[in-house]
C-alpha cells in the first residue's frame, strides 16, 4: 500500500517501489520509536513499552494491549502522539487497533476509508468523486466533534467562532471575516478539538469538500523529503487544491525559514480562492518570534480567538460529559466528591482534568473497587508525588473555596459584604480552615480582618445549615473532601 505522501505525479518511482513493510513489528518498531521521542519516559513505559504488534491485515495493525484500562488510556489520552508517530514515520494511512490480551478478534470498528488513504495522493485533477473526496483526519480524533466540546467562559468565543465557521460556510461574505480562523492557548485546552470539529462539521454538510488537517511539523518533515528530492511543486499544489486547510501548531513556524515560505504561498492562494483556512497556536500572532511579517498579517486577517483554562465549574461539566462516552459506558457512578477532587487537583488543561478521571478509572478497575475518594487520592500521589492530604494550609483552602463558589479571592478575603455571595462562601472558607487544617479562631480571624467571634459564629452558622439544607450539606461535603 502507498503512504499517504506518494507523490502520483512524480514519474521517477516505479509501481510497487514505496510499498510499506507488512512486517507488524517493523511497522510497531517505527511507531514506538516515534513516540518515544514524544512521551516521558515513565509514560512511555507505563503505557507503550507493554504493547506488542500482532498482525497487519488490510491496511491495518493491530496491537495487543495488556488490559482494557490500558486501550482506554491509549484511546483517550494519546491521540495526537499516535498520529504524530505516524505521520513522521511516513505511515499516515496506516490504521490501528487496540486489543486486549486475550480478547477475541474483532473487526475494526472503523475500517480506513478510501477517502483517507488518498487524501495525500498527489492527484491535481480535480476529478475526485464524491466517494474519493480527500479527507485527512487521524481517524484516531473521532472524539473531537463541536458537539462533544464543552464550553466555559475561557473558550466562549473559540467556540462561537468554530460554530460560525460551519455555519456561514459557502454562504454570502459577512461584515466579520471569519477566514482564516486563529484559536490560541495553552497546551491541552482543546485547539485541536475545535479545529478537527470544524473539518467534521463542514464535511457532515458536503462530503465533497476537500479537508486537509496538518501540523506544522509534520509539514515540515514532508517538505524536507521534497526539497532533498528537488521537486516541491507538486506538495504545494496538493495543499493549495484543498477547500478547507487546518494547520495545527504555528507556533513552531519560528525556525523553518523554507516552511514559512512554502506555507504563505499556499495560505495565499487558499484565500484568494476563498477557502477557509484554521489556525491553530500557542501564542497570538503578534507574538509569533520569527515568523515573517508577511505570515503574521495573514495570519490576522480573520478573526482571532483564545481559549483559556477552564473554571471550576467548567472542568466538573467536562467531567460528567467525558463520562458520557461509550468506553465509560460500563463505569460504576463516580461520586460528586472524587468529581470535585479531580477538578480541583487539574487545573492546568482539559487534557490533564480528563486524563486523571481516567487514571481513577484505571486504577480502581486495576484492583477492582469502586472509584472512590480514597482511590482518586492514591492516583493523585502515584502521578505527582504529592501527599494530598499534607498540611493543606489555609490559603490554599481559601482559593478552592473562592474558585468553586464562582468569586474572586481577593473578594472572598477582604470586600466587606453581606451579600450573600461574598457572605456565603466566606462563612464556608472558615468552615473548612477550621475543620481541615484546625487553624485556630484567631488566625482565620486575622486572615479576614476580622474578630474571632465573627469567625465562631460563621462556623456555627454553617454546621447549622448543613443539617437543615441537604443540598448544601452535601456541596460542602465534597468540597471538604476534595481539599482533605
Amino acid at each position: 500500500m502507498p503512504t499517504r505522501f506518494r507523490h502520483a505525479s512524480r514519474p521517477t518511482h516505479r509501481p510497487g517501489e514505496l510499498m510499506r513493510s507488512t512486517d507488524p513489528t517493523a511497522l510497531w518498531d517505527t511507531i514506538r520509536l516515534g513516540l518515544s521521542k514524544q512521551l516521558p519516559e515513565a509514560s512511555f513505559k507505563e503505557w507503550i513499552a507493554p504493547c506488542a504488534p500482532l498482525k497487519v491485515e488490510d491496511g491495518t495493525l493491530w496491537i495487543q494491549v495488556p488490559s482494557a484500562a490500558a486501550k482506554l488510556w491509549i484511546e483517550q489520552q494519546l491521540p495526537e502522539e499516535f498520529n504524530d508517530a505516524l505521520a513522521q514515520g511516513g505511515l499516515a494511512d496506516l490504521h490501528l487497533v487496540f486489543q486486549v490480551t486475550g480478547a477475541p478478534t474483532m473487526e475494526p470498528a472503523t475500517a480506513p476509508r478510501k477517502s483517507e488513504s488518498s487524501s495525500h495522493s498527489g492527484s491535481h485533477s480535480g476529478s475526485h468523486s464524491a466517494a474519493e473526496a480527500p479527507t485527512s483526519f487521524p481517524y484516531l480524533f473521532n472524539r473531537y466533534t463541536l458537539d462533544r466540546f464543552v464550553v466555559g467562559p475561557g473558550s466562549q468565543l473559540a467556540f462561537a467562532a468554530a460554530k460560525a465557521v460551519v455555519d456561514s460556510y459557502g454562504k454570502a461574505a459577512t461584515p466579520l471575516s471569519m477566514n482564516p480562523l486563529f484559536i490560541y492557548g495553552g497546551a491541552g485546552l482543546g485547539k485541536t478539538h475545535l479545529m478537527v470539529g470544524i473539518g467534521k462539521g463542514l464535511l457532515a454538510r458536503n462530503p465533497k469538500l476537500r479537508v486537509a488537517y496538518l501540523k506544522v511539523d509534520n509539514f515540515f518533515n514532508e517538505l524536507t523529503v521534497a526539497i532533498k528530492a528537488k521537486n516541491t511543486e507538486p506538495m504545494r499544489k496538493k495543499y493549495q487544491q484543498n477547500d478547507v486547510l487546518l494547520l495545527d501548531d504555528v507556533q513552531t513556524l519560528g525556525k523553518m525559514e523554507r516552511t514559512q515560505e512554502e506555507i504563505f504561498y499556499i495560505l495565499e492562494y487558499l484565500l484568494q480562492h476563498g477557502k477557509q483556512i484554521v489556525l491553530t497556536s500557542d501564542k497570538p500572532p503578534q507574538r509569533l518570534e520569527g515568523c515573517h511579517e508577511r505570515l503574521i498579517t495573514r495570519f490576522k486577517w480573520g478573526l482571532t480567538a483564545d481559549i483559556q483554562p477552564p473554571d471550576f465549574e467548567t472542568r466538573i461539566a467536562i467531567l460528567k460529559k467525558k463520562l458520557e462516552d461509550a468506553d465509560f459506558k460500563n463505569v460504576p457512578p463516580i461520586p460528586e466528591d472524587v468529581l470535585t477532587f479531580i477538578a480541583h487537583k487539574a487545573k492546568g488543561s482539559v487534557r490533564d482534568l480528563e486524563g486523571f478521571l481516567t487514571r481513577v478509572i484505571f486504577q480502581a478497575s486495576l484492583i477492582g473497587v469502586p472509584p472512590t475518594l480514597e482511590v482518586a487520592h492514591a492516583a493523585f500521589q502515584g502521578q505527582s508525588g504529592e501527599e494530598p492530604t499534607a498540611g493543606v494550609p489555609p490559603e490554599r483552602i481559601y482559593r478552592m473555596t473562592a474558585e468553586t463558589f464562582n468569586v474572586s479571592f481577593v473578594d472572598l478575603m477582604k470586600k466587606r459584604s453581606r451579600q450573600q455571595v461574598i457572605l456565603v462562601p466566606r462563612q464556608v472558607a472558615m468552615y473548612l480552615a477550621r475543620e481541615i487544617a484546625s487553624a485556630p479562631f484567631t488566625d482565620i480571624g486575622r486572615s479576614f480582618s476580622m474578630h474571632h467571634s465573627t469567625v465562631m459564629n460563621a462556623i456555627d452558622s454553617v454546621r447549622e445549615r448543613m443539617k437543615r439544607d441537604p443540598e448544601f450539606h452535601r456541596m460542602v461535603q465534597a468540597l471538604l473532601n476534595s481539599i482533605h
